[in-house]
């Protein structure tokens, strides 16, 4: 999820042609104002961001730095201001809970909100950890805690592997051909190092007046070793 966010993000600047653009929030009125919030829940933790934009200038997305009083809480905890590489966000780690409420609260005291429920919490079951794993046979994906009607994605990726992305049925289990994952032809050796992870993710609801998206994602990964 986090790599989502920051691409989500990095692509609003691209957006802008000139790159990303900072402003202050306090030079916006709210309905000028759109907002990202996202919770990631996985193995390590749960971790909650939020970023601020605007295209208000008509002059393409400009990435907002809270100012003028502006602040923003996720279930009644701060969240500080982290420096990305492109842009600015920000970010607070969390003890799980059912629910997560992002609270932005304007200079003049008016706080809208945004709030998702959690997600059952899942892992990868199958491949196991540092498991090598032929490109020539299927790969059986298994995770647990499946939820009857839902959808997860599936990653199987690395530097040296050309993978897959595929949203599939959340039955816990998920099938990769034999031959779906390609050695990049400058890869070192034969057997690379690679990723398999699954991840759910749920929308939740943004108080009326309030622009953007609220979100939370679960996620498991083990590492593998990607052979002929």
């Amino acid at each position: 999820m986090k790599q989502a966010f920051l691409v989500l993000s990095a692509l609003l600047c691209v957006a802008g042609l000139a790159g990303c653009q900072t402003g202050d929030s306090g030079a916006y009125p709210t309905n000028q104002i759109s907002c990202t919030f996202t919770v990631d829940v996985n193995d390590a933790g749960v971790t909650a961001r939020a970023s601020f934009w605007t295209t208000g200038t008509g002059a393409g997305p400009v990435n907002l730095i809270l100012t003028a009083g502006d602040t923003v809480t996720v279930n009644g905890v701060a969240m500080p201001r982290r420096n990305g590489v492109a842009f600015d966000f920000y970010e607070a780690i969390l003890d799980p809970a059912e629910q997560y409420t992002f609270a932005f609260t304007r200079g003049d005291g008016t706080t809208l909100t945004g709030t998702v429920d959690t997600l059952v919490p899942l892992a990868v079951t199958a491949p196991v950890q540092d498991a090598s794993v032929s490109r020539a046979a299927d790969l059986a994906v298994a995770w647990s805690n499946p939820i009857e009607g839902g959808l997860v994605t599936v990653t199987v990726s690395g530097e040296y592997l050309e993978g897959i992305l595929e949203q599939v049925a959340d039955t816990g289990a998920y099938i990769v051909p034999a031959g779906t994952l390609i050695l990049a032809a400058d890869a070192p050796t034969p057997s690379v190092r690679g990723w398999v992870t699954v991840s759910r993710s749920r929308l939740g609801t943004m108080d009326p007046g309030l622009t953007g998206t609220v979100a939370v994602t679960t996620s498991s990964a083990v590492r593998i070793t990607s052979t002929e």
